[in-house]
This record gives C-alpha cells, structure tokens and sequence, in this order.
C-alpha cells in the first residue's frame, strides 16, 4: 500500500510541475496559429491549444488510472479465477494427446 501511496504521492508533484510549465509556456505563445485536422481549419490561440491538449491528456490519464487502482468486485475476481482455471485445464488435455 506504500509503494501506491508513495507512487500517488510522485505523481501529483510530476502533475503539478508539468501543470506550471504548460502555464508558463502558454503565456509565453499565445499567438494565434493556424490548426488543420482533416477538413476543418481553424485559427486559434496556441495557448489554447496547449491547455486544451493538456487537459485531454490528463483526462485519458486520470480515466486509465481510475481503472486500474479501482478495486475489484468478489465477482469480477471469481469470474477471472474461473476463466484462468479453464485455461489449465485446455493446456493440459491439449499437452496430453
């Protein structure tokens, strides 16, 4: 529980001084660019821009966390030992012929 605990604890400063230097870049480049994804062109600040991609990242970042640190169900654990279980015994009828 430590090795989390300390792990979280690495992360969140990792986080906080990425955050400030994101900030800072961005004040520093907030002229407008011009962005093209496929179809579309769009004139926009790349401080925006950068917030934006910042954010996004750490959504997907916080969302993948969230599933891996959230703790499991007895069922989910059951169904996972089961599905394992399984699997022996396939690997043992098939090494046996």
């Amino acid at each position: 529980m430590t090795t989390k605990k300390n792990s979280l604890n690495f992360s969140f400063w990792v986080f906080i001084v990425l955050a400030i230097i994101i900030a800072v870049f961005s004040v520093q480049n907030s002229k407008p660019i011009d962005v093209r994804l496929f179809l579309w062109d769009v004139n926009i600040s790349l401080a925006i821009l950068l917030i934006g991609t910042f954010l996004t990242g750490l959504v997907i970042g916080a969302l993948y966390a969230y599933q891996k640190l959230k703790p499991r169900s007895e069922k989910e654990e059951e169904t996972d030992n089961s599905d394992k279980a399984e699997g022996m015994k396939s690997d043992e009828t098939s090494h046996g012929n």
